[in-house]
């Protein structure tokens, strides 16, 4: 399968993870009902977004790579 395929999959992972670990902490911590759904929203968007642009550099770099060697090596 592609690297497109398993960055995605690992991204969605890890922000699965982190969307429980960050949830818990808001759950055992908080003080306003309303920061219980709020708060771990805004800061798993921007967690995705951040591994986003990461896997998707990675993802690209590996796709080419073969490519940018050939062109290097001639």
């Amino acid at each position: 399968m592609s690297y497109f395929f398993w960055g995605t999959i690992i991204l969605f992972i890890a922000t699965i993870i982190f969307y429980v670990v960050f949830a818990w902490f808001i759950y055992y911590w908080h003080e306003k009902r309303a920061s219980y759904v709020v708060l771990p929203v805004l800061f798993t968007f921007e967690f995705f977004i951040t591994g986003f642009f990461l896997v998707s550099l990675v993802c690209i770099l590996l796709q080419y790579l073969p490519d940018i060697i050939k062109i290097v090596n001639s």
